[in-house]
């Protein structure tokens, strides 16, 4: 005999019940087995039905409120002001997911580390606009610019926040997303929207996704070019103070098309006016001191790497080299951050332009000039290896991807050199410290960069380091005098002579 429901006992544990007299579970338990429970009638009752339907209005309500705003027009303002309009898209209470104290903290962190690498965003005013909650491009922005935050420094467990599912980077850059989409931001640039385009771009290029990078980052120079940064005339009339932040903002945005195009292999789309006015340093001096020094490198590597093949000879190259070299960091006080992206992209541009001019001229081993010689990637290397143990090495990481790219174009210069002319480097390597040493020494910190590395660039290096290890004879160490010894210089662990 059975019963036509769960016993009691079955129904609270929301097992399985065979509804047996008694039923197996009961039986094996030695408890009573009883279906004594009222029966319920099905569907909400009470105060919940009243709920569900307040719930599915309000829900209806938000969404055609939603759709009729996205059709609104929106004012056209800089990324640090804000004018208040009746045809402002709103953003309805709870839409903004993210706390202030979270922006206060994500933001304060870029203000404190990553500021005097991207000078283009006053987070003072900008969390002042994010008190009013109907300003969605402020929401886009600080959310975008906190995704850089967390991607670039990888804050540690006691400084993330963690509230957001675990990754708040990806939220805050899916978020960011989703806020713009909130509006018609493609029909109505503005420096915020120009700005989170490109934080959202570094933001996903650092997690890998380089296509949707590089759209987002074609994205920005479009908008730029849609309100004129490129060119002289849209400063003339522009506050002192507007001007100098709308000439960071399109001379960032060439440094980072100009850095991303040539390690991927992209077109480029910005071409600056040469008549632009000239940066200044009167707002943050130590900061744009830096920024500006940046600024011209890359004005100096466009100025070499753009040519139509016809100019490049022997002399070319050698003065292109001596600009590169001769471009000087502003040193008064620049933080270690700066520092490290100088020096480390100065080495890094001079051995692309070393490989560009393969393809045009005959390079010797034994050139007059060092950016002539077959040789110069091990020069290159050496520098590298030299500055990357003089900074910390959270420093060098807080660049991202885009200097784990440029370390990794180092080293493989390096490596293919070894591998195409290894009797080059026999003499070099039977001292201190030889290419080999430098070689593995730029492996061992690409291994480890931001926790693991690119493993698929990881292994072709490997992989041509085990095949130079192969094809070089090991040779015995020469013992250096005591006087030599005397006049090494160890970094990093290592004997330079």
């Amino acid at each position: 005999m059975a019963r036509d429901r769960a016993c009691d006992a079955c129904a609270a544990r929301k097992v399985r019940c065979d509804r047996g007299l008694p039923c197996k579970r009961c039986q094996s338990l030695s408890i009573q087995c009883v279906a004594e429970r009222r029966k319920l009638k099905a569907g909400p009752k009470g105060p919940w039905a009243q709920r569900k339907r307040e719930a599915l209005l309000n829900n209806k309500s938000a969404m055609e409120a939603t759709m009729i705003n996205r059709k609104a027009p929106i004012p056209v303002s800089d990324g640090d002001t804000h004018s208040q309009s009746s045809n402002q898209p709103h953003i309805y209470p709870g839409m903004n997911r993210v706390p202030s104290s979270a922006f206060e903290h994500y933001l304060g962190l870029y203000q404190q580390a990553l500021y005097p690498v991207w000078p283009v965003v006053n987070i003072e005013t900008l969390l002042n606009r994010l008190r009013d909650s109907t300003d969605i491009e402020a929401y886009a922005l600080a959310t975008a610019v906190s995704a850089v935050t967390i991607a670039q420094l990888k804050p540690a467990s006691h400084e993330a926040l963690g509230r957001f599912g675990g990754d708040d980077g990806a939220f805050m850059a899916s978020e960011s997303s989703r806020a713009r989409h909130e509006l018609d931001y493609m029909e109505h640039p503005s420096i915020s929207v120009l700005l989170t385009s490109f934080f959202l771009h570094v933001s996903y290029a650092n997690r890998g996704h380089i296509r949707k990078g590089a759209m987002l980052l074609r994205e920005a120079i479009t908008f730029a070019q849609m309100l004129s940064l490129d060119k002289a005339g849209h400063y003339a009339n522009l506050p002192k103070l507007e001007a100098q932040r709308h000439l960071r903002t399109i001379w960032l945005l060439f440094v980072t098309e100009r850095g991303h195009t040539t390690r991927f292999d992209f077109p480029r789309i910005l071409q600056l006016d040469p008549d632009l006015p000239e940066l200044e340093v009167d707002e943050n001096p130590p900061i744009l001191f830096a920024f500006i020094s940046l600024s011209k490198l890359f004005q100096s590597f466009a100025n070499a790497m753009d040519g139509d093949g016809s100019s490049q000879t022997h002399e070319y190259f050698a003065s292109m080299h001596a600009r590169l070299r001769e471009v000087q960091q502003a040193s008064w006080n620049s933080t270690d951050l700066q520092r490290a992206d100088f020096l480390l992209t100065q080495q890094w541009m001079r051995v692309v332009l070393w490989k560009t001019s393969m393809y045009y001229i005959n390079l010797l081993p034994n050139a007059a000039d060092e950016g002539l010689s077959l040789s110069f990637p091990n020069q290159i290397a050496r520098n590298v290896v030299q500055n990357i143990d003089r900074f910390p090495r959270s420093v060098i990481e807080a660049h991202g991807l885009g200097m784990e790219m440029k370390l990794f174009e180092v080293a493989m210069s390096l490596a293919d050199i070894l591998l195409c002319l290894p009797s080059t480097f026999q003499g070099k390597q039977l001292m201190n410290v030889g290419p080999r040493d430098v070689l593995n020494r730029l492996s061992e910190f690409l291994t480890c960069f931001r926790g693991g590395g690119d493993n698929i660039k990881l292994q072709i290096l490997h992989d041509k380091m085990q095949e130079i290890s192969s094809s070089i004879a090991r040779q015995p160490r020469l013992l250096e005098d005591e006087q030599e010894q005397e006049q090494e210089q160890e970094v990093g662990g290592l004997d330079w002579t």
